[in-house]
């Protein structure tokens, strides 16, 4: 058994996939379809379930390779459950998933492709050239002495060099040898990414999609992005602000109600508005700088034939202290809005955002996970028959098992993608 068998073994395993020529002739989530094999109207506990897959470029033509990299699960949030399925790639584009069912009651089937069969062979390209991706610096020691130098798996031998080796185990990393002290005075190490030069244009757009900023830039160019809600949502505009060079803050900026930022060379627009009151906060609000979003969408000019409005909502927070009907009528009202919008301009796509998990605490009583849970249940039945898009941040968060009022910048990166990903019709 030797590491370059293995190594042939694995390539072997593994179905050979054909060159990135083109974003369009790539594999995309939103093309292709899931669908169950045997339906039936109800499981057994012990049964399995079957799901075909049939993968299809971003043209919407079906897949004549496998290669796809696709991880699946079924997940029932409310009891905190999930198992994850066993994918078997039948090497013509199409993949059979199979998952066992361990507890009663309704699940829901997530297919994620994680990467398709075009980038999955550039990352194979690039798996041969794992040396310099990872830079580390050593720390020698002696007394009150300390140096540093460049450590690594592999370092070119232009410099004298400290190796570290067992020769028993085959394994070695090396330094560039201090000025001064000895080899053995070597005591830390740390690391950073190195830069990524690897990788063409398109192919740096094939594996980041939507997370780049010049991707970014184009969904987003001419349009007027309106972010009305609770600060989850302020977290987008900061995001963003900070990903976009161009987007700057507009002052005067108001942290508590309302902020702006503009890129006029793109002539894009993203404006966050606190929703009115109630509120759950220490910090002094001024009521009046607060919209109520029924309101605001009924102020948002539109023009015929425009299609550069896109709407965010997301509420619900500042109202888990409240009885339910508090909430329902605020969404009720801002149903209504949505509908005398599109009216106005049919094109205006507006995305509500769902609640996301909060921090565990002695709170609980007051802003429980549960009351979220039930006011995302509120929100798909009074947006449900709407034309809107959705961003489940609860599932974000319950996969994420995260569990903080503002998520982290991840959690947000990736609620902001599926935005995007309706915003640019993306298929």
């Amino acid at each position: 058994m030797t590491v370059d068998n293995i190594i042939l073994s694995i390539w072997e395993d593994l179905p050979t996939v054909t060159n990135f020529t083109s974003l369009q002739k790539c594999s995309a989530a939103r093309r292709s379809v899931a669908r169950l094999e045997h339906p039936k109207a109800q499981h057994c506990v012990g049964d399995t379930l079957d799901v075909q897959v049939e993968m299809r470029d971003y043209e919407g033509s079906p897949k004549a390779q496998g290669g796809d990299f696709i991880l699946a699960r079924i997940h029932s949030p409310k009891l905190h459950a999930s198992a994850s399925g066993d994918v078997t790639d039948l090497l013509n584009g199409s993949y059979h998933v199979r998952f066992r069912l361990f507890w009663p009651g309704n699940v829901s089937v997530s297919v994620l492709l994680i990467h398709s069969s075009e980038a999955v062979n550039i990352l194979r390209r690039i798996s041969k050239q794992n040396y310099g991706k990872i830079v580390y610096r050593g720390t020698f020691a002696n007394g009150s002495k300390v140096e540093e130098s460049v450590c690594g798996l592999r370092l070119k031998k232009d410099k004298a060099l400290c190796e570290y080796r067992k020769k028993e185990d085959g394994e070695y990393y090396a330094c560039v040898r201090p000025q001064t002290l000895p080899c053995s005075s070597l005591l830390t190490m740390r690391s950073h990414n190195a830069p990524t030069n690897y990788l063409t244009q398109n192919e740096i757009q094939l594996l980041v999609r939507f997370l780049s900023a010049d991707v970014i830039n184009r969904c987003l160019q001419g349009k007027r992005l309106y972010l009305l809600g609770d600060s989850t949502l302020r977290q987008w505009i900061d995001y963003l602000q900070k990903k976009l060079k161009d987007l700057k803050y507009v002052p005067p900026i108001d942290n508590q109600s309302s902020v702006l930022a503009v890129d006029p060379r793109r002539n894009i627009t993203v404006q966050w508005r606190k929703h009115s009151h109630p509120f759950v906060s220490s910090h002094i609000i001024n009521v009046n700088k607060c919209v109520y979003i029924s309101r605001e969408l009924d102020r948002i000019e539109v023009g015929e034939g425009r299609s550069d409005v896109v709407v965010v909502i997301g509420v619900g927070l500042h109202f888990r202290p409240f009885p339910l009907e508090v909430f329902i009528q605020r969404l009720i009202n801002m149903r209504q809005a949505i509908v005398r919008l599109q009216a106005r301009s049919p094109q205006a796509l507006v995305i509500i955002k769902l609640e996301n998990t909060k921090e565990l605490n002695s709170n609980d009583p007051v802003l429980s996970n549960w009351y979220g849970y039930v006011q995302n249940l509120a929100q798909r039945k009074v947006f449900g028959d709407l034309k809107v898009a959705l961003v489940d941040a609860w599932d974000f968060t319950v996969a994420a098992n995260t569990f903080a009022t503002h998520p982290n910048h991840i959690v947000v990166s990736n609620e902001i993608a599926v935005a995007l990903s309706h915003i640019c019709h993306y298929p």
